[in-house]
């Protein structure tokens, strides 16, 4: 073996020095065609230059023959010589050789293949381990004093085949996510995810608008780069971080026609306001024309898209408000408001006939429900879009358990027969097909996003507080670029 590596060394040596030769000449060759390029430049300037011009080209167009042949020459020389190192090798390597050499040399490339790859393995990992992002995270169940800002949260890299990893851009701060701070939906948070996202702690956010920048093997519908917004269930992982891994099933394309702040305004209220109207009450697109409809809480962020989506149809709406969101409800398209902070809502409410519906959409200025369903038509409909009650976040641990064990028994069977979990309580009000009628409503100019309050992520506690106060506006944003 030390004979070979010795005429291996010799040969490579050789092609070293032929190397520099033909580099050295190349330069040269360089030099001198710079030196005549110049010269002709020189007589280009001079007054007699259209004498001599033609003396010039020739001249430079021989030079550059007669180097280009030579280079081709040394080139010739050097292929020679390397296929000549080649065969000798070959010739070397069949004759000094032995079996158990060759056996060693291929164990020895083995092992170090082997060896690299999983020294790759490690240095990759150990660097995705230094990589983290900012989430807005309750750690307890404690009140708004348990949010915190959570800076060494791993990047999430594990994309299953249906899913989507997404930069968050925007995210809006609804009512939902000042209960979840108080335990609100624990128990299905716990029934219904896996791992970490069981328990504590709970990334807050119902709602984002982002960019793709990671796809599943099995995404279709989606590419890289493109915005897209979306809305997730009270008890699903939530979406103020950085970046969140979504199922495609949850996520439709962002309307154009406006910015990332105003798109995150929408998902989760949106879904909720057209269910509310499609599923729940009487009000419909085709008939909703001259119906007479009550929305408590108008500038609420459902509010403000109930009352656009109402008046699209042709409906007559009459909202309640605090004195200052006058001007937006009327610029939505409100037809007449009674103003919380000056008028008697009930006095005022008998003014009119009975309604066809009311909605009621306001949790921060509670007013007794069973007075507002004495205003309804006996065929009317009332609805509530304020979140529901959830007896199970209040059960024992006996009742808990046997409510689990219901609840996955449920499981179980809807799973049998095709039904989806993320559909579960208002999972099922977050419909993908509704993201996309939104949009559609907004690219056509026929809704207007309302956004009252834009925060940094480091302002997250005022925006908490914000979206209880009973003076805010439409929806209260956090972004994150």
């Amino acid at each position: 073996m030390d004979e070979i590596w010795f005429h291996v060394s010799n040969k490579i040596e050789s092609l070293q020095f032929q190397a520099s030769v033909a580099i050295q000449e190349g330069q040269q060759w360089c030099m001198l065609w710079l030196a005549q390029f110049r010269q002709f430049i020189q007589q280009l300037c001079n007054e007699e230059h259209t004498q001599h011009a033609k003396d010039i080209a020739l001249r430079v167009a021989t030079s550059i023959q007669s180097n280009w042949q030579d280079i081709q020459i040394q080139f010739h020389n050097t292929q020679w010589y390397t296929i000549d190192f080649y065969r000798q090798l070959g010739v070397m390597c069949a004759s000094k050789v032995s079996k158990r050499d060759v056996m060693f040399c291929i164990t020895g490339i083995a092992v170090g293949t082997v060896v690299g790859y999983y020294v790759g393995i490690n240095m990759s990992l150990s660097c995705n381990g230094h990589m983290h992002i900012k989430t807005i995270t309750c750690y307890r169940y404690d009140g708004l004093e348990s949010v915190i800002i959570m800076d060494d949260v791993e990047v999430p890299t594990a994309v299953k085949p249906n899913e989507l990893l997404i930069q968050v851009h925007a995210t809006s701060v609804n009512v939902v996510d000042t209960k979840i701070c108080y335990g609100y939906s624990r128990i299905y948070r716990r029934l219904l995810n896996s791992g970490r996202q069981k328990g504590l702690p709970v990334t807050l956010g119902r709602d984002c608008a982002g960019i793709v920048v990671g796809v599943g093997r099995d995404i279709i519908n989606f590419n890289v780069e493109d915005e897209v917004f979306l809305a997730v269930p009270s008890w699903a992982p939530g979406t103020m971080a950085e970046y969140i891994i979504i199922p495609e099933m949850q996520v439709a394309k962002r309307p154009k026609s406006c910015s990332f702040i105003s798109c995150a305004s929408l998902p989760y209220n949106g879904c909720l306001a057209w269910d509310a109207l499609v599923n729940r009450s009487v009000i419909k697109e085709g008939n909703a024309k001259g119906k007479l409809v009550f929305i408590y809480g108008g500038c609420s962020p459902i509010g403000c898209i109930l009352t656009q989506l109402i008046k699209l149809w042709g409906g007559y709406v009459i909202t309640t408000c605090k004195k200052k969101a006058v001007p937006v409800m009327e610029t939505i398209g409100a037809d007449d408001v009674i103003i919380t902070d000056e008028d008697d809502i009930e006095k005022r409410l008998q003014l009119y006939k009975r309604f066809d519906a009311i909605f009621y959409t306001d949790n921060n200025q509670p007013f007794e429900e069973h007075i507002l369903k004495k205003y309804l038509k006996p065929n009317g409909s009332y609805v509530s879009t304020v979140p529901e009650q959830l007896t199970s976040d209040s059960l024992g641990f006996i009742c808990e358990s046997i409510f689990a064990g219901c609840v996955r028994i449920k499981l179980l069977v809807q799973y049998m027969f095709g039904f989806n979990m993320h559909q579960w309580k208002e999972g099922a009000k977050l419909n993908v097909e509704y993201l996309r009628i939104l949009s559609n409503l907004v690219n056509t100019g026929h809704l207007q996003p309302v956004v009252g309050s834009v925060y940094t992520l480091h302002g997250f506690e005022r925006a908490l507080r914000h979206v209880l106060d009973s003076n805010s506006v439409g929806s209260t944003i956090i972004t994150f670029k």
